[in-house]
Order: C-alpha cells, then structure tokens, then sequence
C-alpha cells in the first residue's frame, strides 16, 4: 500500500539517514565505506537481504561509496516494503 507523503516524513524520522525524494518517488541513503572490497561486502548483505525480503533496492557503486534507492515499482511510490528494507540495511552498515 502506497504511503502518504506524511507517513513517509514520519517513518524517515526513524531512520535518519534515509532522504525522501518526492520527484522519484523514492528514499535515498548513501553510504561511504573505507574501501572497494568494503563496499562490496555491504551490497552482498544488502542482496542477500533483499532477497529474502523478496523486495530489490536500485544499488549504484562507486568505488567505496554505496547509493542506495527503495521504491515499491509495483505501486511506483513508497511502501511499508521500502521502510522495512531500509530498516534492515541500517542494521547491516557498519
């Protein structure tokens, strides 16, 4: 079920490193690691993650530094999916 732009703002308020992007619609986070390998590392979990949740982020990488993007393409906006996700990859970023 798509997700107001309110409830968006409020669950963004629990994750604070995630940006709305009203345009897309979308929530963002980037990520910079010390170094290629550690960046790879952090995708793999990211995947793995991802997977189970049976749910896919857009990754971009570039060379320690993740981009992150969740948006439900199914609805084309922002779910409880793309808050849980976010959730879980904030749990997996050292």
């Amino acid at each position: 079920m798509r997700l107001t732009e309110e409830q968006i703002r409020d669950g963004l308020k629990r994750l604070p490193e995630w940006e709305l992007d009203s345009d897309a619609p979308a929530i963002h986070r980037t990520v910079r690691l010390p170094d290629f390998a550690g960046a790879i590392a952090l995708v793999n979990e990211i995947a793995q993650a991802a997977e189970q949740a049976d749910h896919h982020p857009d990754i971009d990488i570039r060379y320690n530094t993740v981009h992150l993007a969740l948006s439900t393409h199914a609805e084309g906006a922002v779910t409880e999916r793309d808050m849980a996700l976010a959730a879980r990859v904030d749990e997996l970023v050292p």
